[in-house]
Order: structure tokens, then C-alpha cells, then sequence
């Protein structure tokens, strides 16, 4: 059976590159958290995957899914305000569309095995930038930032919510059934997003001798062929011009 590599490829990004002077220490743990999902990536767990993806961007895609098939009318309606939804209806609607999300995640996962496609390789390499970001929904003390939006670790002083965004350069290879009975190699350049939610407490001084409590969440991520548009509906303050790493592809011999 043939495959089309490429369109493989795009199908797994879509479910799952060098520093610069804008990259913290802690960017680190970001490549460290994203070595370990790189494992659900290799086995083509895309369940497994689900679960690292950044929450409120699984939570839209499931409410897309929520609306799909004979629901698509009833949601419409309720979108419109025809119809007044419950809050049971609200996290049942939910639940159904988060179900419905995994189930796609899970199948498209056993389709890329059986049609002999193989994960060898996932490398995330060193972070190439870092931003500091606050949610719209946060009301808390402006985070500075330098003119590129880039961490000032020595300027991030006061009590808020924050998030942390980091670019990571990836590249795949994959191998799958070509023409002819041969194996197509491929290699694939590119990047993902790990974000990270924090709530910072008490201050740092510029010498860094002031302690400060950061209670943090675990990183999660989104795939680098995200519009970086859906992004900002989250972060509208991610600057317009992000350091990202160059990417694309190439038939490895």
C-alpha cells in the first residue's frame, strides 16, 4: 500500500529547530518537557499526544467537534440564541466533543500504522525564543518586555499571572512504503510552541537577590503549522514578528 509521506507528515504535526539573546534558563525545561512528549510522537499515540496539547486550544477544537454531524443545527441555534442552553447541557456538550476529539486523535494514530508508516526519529533542539505573555482574561501587573516582546528576566518583578511561551526547533524523519516496493525516507524541519502557565508571588531584585515563589503549570504544546492568528486569540499580545527557525523538507537517501 502507497502512502503520501507528505501528507503523513502534515497529519502528525497537526496532532502533535540555536538560542538567542531572548531565551531564559528556564526555556530549558520547555525542551526537556517536549523530549518527553517526542515519545507519544515516535509511537504514534496520538491520544497520548492529545494530552500534551495546550488545554484551551484542545477545548476549541473539541467544541468544533461538538458542533459537527445532526448537532450542527442545534448548535447554530444555540449560537444564535434561539435556544438557552443549561449548564449540564453546556458540559455534556463538552464531554461529547471532547470524546469525539480523542476518538479522531486515536484513529488517525492506528491509520499511520497500518499503513506502515514509521516514526524513527523526533530531536527537539535547543529553544530559539521565549516570550512572556499575559492572558486576556488575567488582570494583573503589565509584564515588561523588551521592544520585541522577549523576556527581560531582570525586569519580571510583582504579583500576576503570566504565561510562558517558547519556540522549539524540531526535526522528524519518517519512513513509510513508496513506489515500487521502496521505502521513501523523509526529514522534516520545524518547530512547535511550548506554553507554560505561571503565577508569580513577591518580587526580584536586579541582582537577583530577592526570593519569589512561582507556582507554575507543566508545559504543553501546539504544533508549529498552528495559524499563529489562533494563537493570539489566547496571547494577544504575542508580538507580530516571533523568532522562528527554518524549516521544510527533504528525501533523505
Amino acid at each position: 500500500m502507497r502512502i503520501n509521506i507528505g501528507s503523513f507528515l502534515c497529519a502528525l504535526a497537526c496532532a502533535c529547530s540555536t538560542a538567542s539573546a531572548g531565551v531564559s534558563e528556564i526555556a530549558d525545561s520547555a525542551a526537556e518537557a517536549a523530549r518527553s512528549y517526542g515519545a507519544a510522537v515516535r509511537s504514534c499515540d496520538m491520544g497520548w499526544a492529545l494530552d500534551y496539547m495546550y488545554p484551551p486550544l484542545k477545548r476549541m477544537y473539541a467544541e468544533q467537534f461538538a458542533g459537527r454531524g445532526d448537532k450542527e443545527a442545534d448548535n447554530a441555534r444555540r449560537i444564535m440564541g434561539l435556544t438557552q442552553e443549561t449548564p449540564q447541557q453546556a458540559r455534556a456538550r463538552g464531554e461529547s466533543g471532547m470524546r469525539a476529539l480523542r476518538e479522531h486523535y486515536v484513529k488517525m494514530g492506528k491509520q499511520m500504522i497500518s499503513s506502515g508508516l514509521k516514526i524513527e526519529s523526533f530531536t527537539v533542539r535547543e529553544p530559539v525564543s521565549e516570550y512572556v505573555l499575559t492572558p486576556p482574561s488575567s488582570v494583573v501587573n503589565a509584564v515588561k518586555r523588551d521592544k520585541d516582546g522577549r523576556v527581560r528576566a531582570d525586569e519580571l518583578q510583582g504579583d500576576g499571572e503570566r504565561s510562558r511561551l517558547v519556540v522549539l526547533p524540531t526535526v522528524l524523519v519518517v519512513s513509510g512504503p513508496g513506489k515500487n516496493g521502496t521505502t521513501v525516507r523523509v526529514e522534516r524541519r520545524s518547530h512547535i510552541y511550548a506554553i507554560r502557565d505561571e503565577v508569580v508571588r513577591g518580587e526580584i531584585d536586579r541582582n537577583g537577590l530577592t526570593p519569589r515563589e512561582t507556582r507554575i503549570n507543566k508545559w504543553y504544546f501546539v504544533d508549529g503549522n498552528t495559524d499563529i492568528n489562533t494563537l493570539r486569540t489566547f496571547f494577544p499580545g504575542l508580538p507580530l514578528n516571533i523568532t522562528l527557525p527554518s524549516g521544510g523538507e527533504r528525501v533523505l537517501r
